[in-house]
């Protein structure tokens, strides 16, 4: 089946250059948005190309993050009818989170879900929900954590995105799991350059991962 993986951590002209063969980009507008809430320059081109789809994240994970008002005003602006967006959250707040999804909603704008580890599964009955706080997670926590959501009578009817996970194997875990980002390709150290930017670029965009039943999963671990 078809997932699409986006391209994540393109917040500079050559990083936008060596993902330019991928059209699916998340990005940060904490790390794009520049002075007077305009795009850089670099941007400008690809924001200009109808081929290409942005999935807008306010960053919030970031140092200096954009405010909640800094970040509807960018999406006024910049967010296209083909592009979408998460909602805006504070990291480890799912209170906060869960008020920013209302007030979004009641100002009219139709932002992807964020359920964070806390927060209010109802979610899971969303058309699109992401799931974040992953990265923070030991392996096998986080497997039990997406196991307890993803399987069972409460399983989700819609789209999932899998927020910071790009490994092939989740995705054959979760049939549900029809979205994720990472930013593995950038060669920030011996482990992402082990592949050129080529290699890990087949990893991105519509990809055909299949799903593999979790008892499959289960009987090739031993």
């Amino acid at each position: 089946m078809k997932r699409t993986i986006y391209v994540a951590g393109v917040n500079r002209k050559h990083l936008a250059a060596a993902a330019s063969s991928c059209r699916f980009w998340l990005l940060s507008v904490t790390l794009i948005r520049k002075r007077g809430g305009e795009i850089p320059d670099w941007l400008r081109p690809y924001h200009a190309d109808p081929e290409r789809r942005f999935r807008f994240d306010p960053g919030t994970f970031s140092e200096g993050p954009v405010s909640y008002q800094t970040y509807r005003l960018f999406l006024d602006r910049w967010c296209r009818p083909q592009d979408d967006y998460l909602q805006y959250d504070e990291i480890g707040d799912p209170e906060a989170t869960a008020w920013y999804l209302k007030d979004m909603r009641r100002r009219g704008y139709d932002p992807i879900p964020v359920l964070q580890p806390g927060g209010d599964t109802i979610l899971l009955r969303e058309p699109k929900v992401a799931i974040g706080g992953l990265l923070s997670l030991r392996e096998e926590v986080r497997m039990l954590y997406l196991d307890r959501l993803l399987h069972g009578p409460n399983k989700p009817a819609g789209e999932v995105q899998l927020l910071g996970i790009g490994k092939q194997d989740w995705y054959e875990r979760y049939d549900v799991a029809t979205s994720g980002d990472c930013t593995s390709w950038i060669p920030r150290s011996e482990w992402n350059r082990r592949k050129s930017i080529e290699q890990w670029m087949e990893h991105f965009g519509e990809v055909e991962i299949p799903h593999a039943p979790l008892m499959t999963l289960q009987q090739s671990l031993f």
